[in-house]
């Protein structure tokens, strides 16, 4: 006999955990993995508790502001960002865009006058970001940061961009803050990101548990093989099938459109034209590192990664006291081809040695590596339509692809959770 449920969640992200918990009637929340969060993970080596990446929560909506602060009661910290940019061989204040000071003196004129110039000149409708970029900051931010960093981040050429990921995502700051940022260094709120929150212990999986305490029913090492949408029932890697009323999934979009069978072309095509970035996480505990940064970018191309961020700053707890737990992220897009990890890391580990992030290479006292396959969704010319495409038909068979890969979208945390709210509600 085959189960039935009025409403399946399809993956242990924190989109699905938030839906399910306001689940309404009979409903079961399945996970592939050994246990739900997604990326959203944190584990423990040798006295350090690593995080898959940078999760940090960026909450401005009451719903969310209320719904994570009952879950990690007495457990959140509230931090004023730290963020800097590597370039030149010297630190500057993120973002770039408005901090030029201590910058060498020739990219401090060319980045500054470039942009003021920018500023004076009428604005036409850009046709793609790297249009947007040189039509606001001026040619000098584009080659020294802009399009670099970019270029590393999503893997292709800020050309082949859209600008509908921008949102709040990249500052556009004034001409008096931009000022202030050459002549001193200025610390200021710019951004989204000026202020966040993190759990006090137990890493960003401390709001994954907390989440998952209230849903039902939960399976975890079950993977959904294949929907079948006539006859409402999913085929288990078991062999197992589970009929369903409603499908909610957080699973990345063409991971579930890939198991929906059979297909029609237009949607076959349509998911073939979603382009992704994935991302080599290498996580390390270290000693004699001292830093009160969060993250720093990195844009200039002689180092492999464009991010690094000590986890051990947004919270004591993540690492032994006196040590650090350092994060590095390197984008790529592999075309089915394995990842080298061995010599991506002697490379990270290189580069980290020659930015001073490291003293020694005896300073690493443990790692932890991920390759996350799913990372950024490309925004080129092709997405908008092919989402929207993909969501109608889903919407229409009352599946709910939600989430930031279900969604396949740029987004934070807090989306995510209201996405999963939003979900439950309707």
């Amino acid at each position: 006999m085959t189960a039935f449920y009025e409403t399946v969640y399809l993956g242990g992200g924190i989109s699905c955990l938030a839906a399910a918990r306001a689940a309404r009637g009979d409903s079961i929340l399945l996970e592939r993995a050994e246990r739900v969060g997604g990326l959203c993970k944190s584990d423990q080596v040798d006295g350090f508790t690593f995080d898959r990446t940078g999760h940090l929560l960026h909450l401005r909506n009451p719903r969310t502001q209320k719904l994570v602060r009952r879950l990690l009661a007495g457990n959140l910290g509230q931090i004023e960002r730290s963020a800097w940019i590597y370039s030149q061989s010297v630190y500057t204040r993120y973002p770039f865009q408005s901090h030029f000071y201590g910058l060498p003196t020739d990219v401090v004129a060319e980045c500054l006058s470039g942009l003021i110039r920018a500023r004076q000149k009428p604005k036409k409708k850009a046709k793609n970001f790297a249009d947007w970029v040189l039509a606001q900051f001026g040619p000098g931010v584009a080659r020294h940061f802009m399009f670099p960093y970019n270029r590393k981040l999503w893997t292709v050429s800020p050309r082949t961009l859209t600008t509908e990921w921008l949102g709040r995502f990249v500052p556009r700051p004034d001409l008096d803050q931009v000022l202030r940022g050459a002549l001193s260094d200025q610390r200021d709120d710019v951004g989204y990101n000026a202020k966040f929150s993190y759990p006090l212990r137990g890493g960003i999986e401390s709001l994954v548990r907390a989440l998952a305490a209230g849903v039902k029913k939960i399976e975890c090492g079950v993977e959904v093989s294949g929907i079948d949408l006539k006859a409402r029932k999913l085929t288990l890697s078991s062999g197992d099938r589970l009929g369903f009323g409603r499908l909610v999934s957080c699973a990345p979009l063409p991971a579930l459109m890939r198991m929906i069978r059979p297909l029609p072309e237009r949607l076959r095509e349509a998911t073939r034209r979603l382009r992704w970035t994935s991302v080599y996480n290498l996580n390390l505990g270290l000693r004699n590192v001292e830093s009160t940064r969060h993250w720093v970018y990195v844009p200039e191309d002689r180092f492999a990664c464009y991010r690094f961020g000590y986890a051990s700053n947004f919270s004591p707890a993540m690492a032994p006291k006196g040590q650090a737990n350092l994060y590095v992220e390197v984008a790529h897009r592999r075309g089915g081809r394995p990842l080298d990890r061995p010599g991506i890391q002697a490379r990270v580990i290189d580069d980290l040695l020659a930015m001073g992030v490291l003293r020694s290479r005896k300073d690493v006292i443990c790692r932890q590596e991920f390759d996350l396959p799913y990372a950024y969704a490309i925004y080129d010319r092709h997405r908008r339509e092919a989402v929207a495409r993909l969501q109608r038909f889903l919407r229409s068979r009352d599946i709910f692809s939600i989430g930031r890969y279900g969604s396949w979208e740029y987004s934070a945390m807090e989306d995510a959770l209201l996405q999963g709210l939003d979900t439950a509600a309707g």
